[in-house]
């Protein structure tokens, strides 16, 4: 009984943990890089929807040390589609925005 809860369990968290969950949040948790920080720098550098996706997708798909905000690690290469990173873009934009979020 423990073995099919436990199963139903672990297949569920797979089907529901979204692509921004598997893609980006994994690997960043795995390095211990917080999506949030980096988020809320961008939109202070950058200030708005717009800006801040462009330069995020520049530098993810041809990062150099000119475009990151960070310069204390090298940059890396993310193997990622720009059909899969403007959707994942647009999953970050959504969870960590604070427009509309503020009372």
């Amino acid at each position: 009984m423990v073995k099919v809860i436990l199963c139903t369990f672990l297949s569920l968290q797979i089907v529901l943990s979204s692509d921004f969950d598997t893609a980006c949040l994994a690997c960043h948790e795995k390095k211990n890089i917080p999506l949030k920080p980096i988020f809320f720098e961008y939109l202070l550098y950058y200030s708005s929807k717009s800006a801040i996706l462009k330069a995020t997708k520049e530098y993810l798909l041809h990062p150099t040390l000119q475009k990151r905000l960070y310069k204390k690690a090298p940059p890396y290469q993310h193997k990622i589609s720009q059909k899969r990173l403007d959707k994942l873009l647009e999953e970050y934009w959504e969870r960590y925005k604070v427009i509309g979020k503020i009372k």
